[in-house]
């Protein structure tokens, strides 16, 4: 992986109560979903680059207020297989 160096606001760092981890991962968390609503990666991609379940990736951008209900036609396959599973 890449390492940047970026500064941050004052007013950004005093916010997060100077936890440079914290900012770390929200820059993080927010550059990859940017990436994702700029359809540059999927959601699978999403989640193993934060660590996180598809299902935990999908819950993210749902409490970021993104709609999730732009999948493309494999993401929207897999959902559906994810149902199945459950309902059978």
């Amino acid at each position: 992986m890449t390492s940047i160096t970026l500064e941050i606001p004052d007013a950004i760092f005093e916010s997060h109560h100077q936890d440079l981890t914290d900012i770390a991962k929200e820059v993080q968390q927010g550059f990859i979903i940017w990436e994702y609503i700029n359809g540059h990666i999927s959601i699978k991609q999403s989640a193993e680059m934060l660590k996180l379940s598809y299902r935990a990736f999908l819950e993210l951008l749902l409490t970021r207020g993104i709609s999730i209900d732009a999948l493309s036609n494999d993401e929207l396959a897999q959902q559906c297989a994810n149902l199945n599973r459950l309902i059978n």
